[in-house]
């Protein structure tokens, strides 16, 4: 903690200023200092520093406001779902799955600062707004060498737009299926030197039911209200003050049913999340060279769910949680020359957890961590049409051993239109809190979880109630959980054979060591399980990413614009294959028979898809101010639960068949409508009306909206 303390007086210590908000150009590690040139796109997340797309030695990919807007998409799931490469897992809310890597393991940030509040390791993306973004930057493959844990399979920075000169208001509202509506109020002003801009969004449903027969919705109605603020203030050529803040409430209202001695009993499910981001940020150019630049970021994330009997309206279970963020960290940009750029940085991190699941330790204290952390990137021209990029970072954490986690990185360009790109680097993702922490035994079900902190105490305290029948782990033998680890290798390119058609490829291999995994340590009187957290698993992940973009129709008033995604994974556990090697592992079909299992049999793990497709086609016609897009998505089956007990998917009914969803939008530019331009988009969501009840509940059916924004 006084490492804390001393980190933050350091960071208000130094002058808050920086120099005005501009882009380095493409070349910047090769260009003369005192030159900026505007270049687009620019990205920030894969160096940590401003970059040209087309030079940026990782696989990463930019989707623009433009492009979100013409597709209608109003929270950041929206926006991923048709990014080649990229899939979405239901699993606590909707997270995202990135070269094969569960939710957990990808850092979701809010310009450069991350976004706390997981549910079992789930990021729920619709939590998030993009209202009032510029862009969202994805970047595969490990990254914990410059973001640390988290960031193990990639990072994805949704960046604001910032403040611009004059003034500007805007209007949206969105109406859709399921009483879903989206309503958004924007107010921006600025000067050269001065600029602040302020949002308001409501995003709400009435929620869905695709199980009729069954009492209590598969989404339940919500209604979410976001603020944000983004403001900045030049003090002098070279001084620049960012401020950054939001805050969203979401209230839930659900019902559902549970049986008791036959006897069905329903209950009401009410929940509210409160979160909070501040976050100030200071950057100076201390001459034509050098530039630091100074942040402190504060989050706050807090759930509250209660449960009450329809019958009688009696209170039979809460739960509150809540989680704290604090972070102080400095960066120092170094242009030595026109082939040397050096970052350094360093940082320390406060968390603390409170709420009903995680209690307090002997010593009546709330589970906390402390963590400081340095890093350090050099970008190396030693040729002409070579570049080099190594980036290390070490993390010294209160809960388990530090880590150093090293990269390199190699982009060669040949020729105006060809990239070679190669990456190699590791990963490591810390355990969570829960695993950690947790001590829940759910109301409902009758199944206990305790983290590695709490297993010992938990265990015993149920042996004394008489609740446990057989212990199959004693909690005393066990060794401390570590951090999980990886290795990667990414090898791909980019070219463009011809003005209108663009194409690339990256190959992935990830090998990953001490995966953290749930399993049993007792079975309660009850018959359910209690559970603890394990280093276990060794598992791979490999795989092809490749995009192409075809301009069919380029004149001055039709643009058709085509793009095909493709990606091939494959996700094992090492175990489970030496297993299916040796022939010990057995199915058995629905009728009871056995059978030995080969290799062949495996699927994978449970859901992921060897095989996803994405199809992007966007027309426009700019004399009428039309634009069309259509998108479509495609994954082979996957497999989604174990039925015959061998804790792999191998038989047809333990899969999710392959199935594709499309989606339309079509958007008419209104000009001139007195003193404001407006645009009005009709939209179709899944539009062959594909379902899945029970196994994809995130696929309603077939969604209607239409939209009106009107600039002013």
């Amino acid at each position: 903690m006084r490492l804390l303390h001393l980190f933050l007086a350091f960071v208000v210590a130094i002058p808050s200023v920086t120099a005005r908000a501009q882009h380095v150009p493409a070349d910047s590690v090769k260009a003369d200092s005192s030159r900026v040139i505007e270049m687009a796109p620019v990205v920030v997340t894969a160096t940590r520093s401003e970059k040209a797309l087309e030079d940026v030695a990782v696989p990463t990919t930019v989707v623009l406001a433009e492009t979100m807007r013409m597709q209608g998409a109003v929270r950041l799931a929206d926006v991923l779902l048709t990014v080649p490469g990229l899939t979405l897992f239901d699993d606590h809310g909707t997270g995202l799955q990135v070269q094969g890597f569960a939710p957990d393991y990808t850092l979701i940030l809010l310009d450069g600062e991350p976004v706390i509040g997981r549910t079992a390791g789930t990021l729920d993306l619709n939590r998030l707004t993009v209202q009032g973004l510029d862009r969202v930057e994805i970047v595969r493959g490990p990254s914990s060498s410059l973001y640390g844990s988290e960031a193990l399979a990639g990072v994805v920075n949704l960046i604001t737009a910032p403040a611009t000169e004059g003034f500007r208001s805007a209007l949206g509202a969105r109406f859709g299926s399921f009483g879903t509506t989206d309503l958004t109020t924007e107010v921006e002003a600025g000067r050269e030197r001065a600029g602040a801009r302020l949002l308001f969004n409501r995003y709400a449903s009435a929620g869905y039911d695709l199980t009729p027969a069954s009492f209590g919705a598969t989404s339940p109605a919500f209604t979410d209200w976001t603020a944000d603020w983004r403001s900045r203030l030049a003090l002098s050529d070279r001084v620049l003050l960012r401020l950054g803040a939001r805050a969203t409430v979401e209230d839930q209202e659900s019902t559902f049913a549970l049986r008791a001695d036959g006897v069905e009993v329903r209950y009401d499910d009410d929940g509210r999340r409160v979160d909070w981001t501040l976050h100030p940020e200071a950057r100076i150019r201390l001459s034509d060279r050098f530039r630091l630049t100074t942040t402190v970021y504060g989050a706050r994330y807090r759930t509250e769910t209660r449960y009450r009997r329809q019958s009688d309206g009696v209170l039979t279970y809460e739960d509150d949680f809540g989680q704290y963020y604090l972070k102080a960290e400095a960066q120092l940009d170094a242009l030595w020359n026109r082939r040397h750029l050096t970052s350094l940085g360093g940082g320390a991190v406060r968390e603390r957890l409170g709420g009903d699941r995680y209690g307090t330790d002997a010593a009546g204290e709330r589970p906390a961590a402390n963590q400081a952390y340095a890093f350090a990137q050099h970008e190396w021209l030693p040729l002409r049409l070579v570049e080099v990029s190594a980036s290390a970072r070490f993390d010294a954490h209160s809960d388990y051993a530090a880590r150093l986690t090293p990269k390199i990185a190699l982009l060669v360009r040949p020729a105006d239109n060809l990239r070679f790109r190669v990456s190699a680097g590791s990963g490591f993702k810390a355990p969570a809190f829960r695993q950690f922490y947790l001590a829940f035994t759910n109301a409902a079900a009758g199944y206990s979880v305790f983290g590695a902190t709490r297993l010992q105490e938990g265990v015993a305290r149920l042996q004394a109630e008489g609740a446990i029948v057989r212990l199959f782990i004693n909690p005393a033998t066990l060794e401390e959980i570590r951090a999980e680890s990886s290795v990667a290798v990414n090898i791909g390119g980019s070219i463009e054979p011809f003005p209108r058609l663009a194409f690339s490829a990256n190959a992935f291999h990830n090998n990953v060591h001490d995966l953290i995994e749930t399993q049993p340590i007792a079975r309660k009187t009850n018959g359910q399980f209690v559970f603890g957290y394990f280093n276990l698993a060794r598992i791979y992940t490999r795989g092809l990413e490749a995009d192409a973009t075809i301009r069919a129709i380029a004149e001055q008033r039709n643009r058709l614009d085509l793009s095909l995604g493709y990606q091939f994974l494959q996700a094992r556990d090492r175990e489970v294959v030496e297993a299916l090697e040796t022939g010990t592992v057995f199915g058995r079909d629905p009728s009871g028979r056995e059978y030995r299992l080969g290799p062949g049999d495996y699927g994978g793990m449970f859901g992921r898809s060897p095989h996803t497709a994405t199809l992007r086609a966007v027309y426009a016609h700019t004399p009428f101010g039309l634009t069309a897009s259509v998108r479509g998505r495609w994954r082979s089956r996957y497999g989604y639960r174990d039925l015959d007990g061998n804790a792999l998917a191998n038989r047809d009914d333990e899969f999710v068949p392959a199935y594709a969803v499309f989606d339309a939008t079509v958007t008419k530019a209104v000009p001139a409508l007195g003193p404001a331009d407006a645009e009005i988009q009709l939209g179709v969501d899944n539009v062959l009306d594909i379902t899945r009840p029970a196994l994809v509940p995130s696929l309603p059916g077939r969604r209607l909206y239409v939209a009106l924004r009107i600039m002013l």
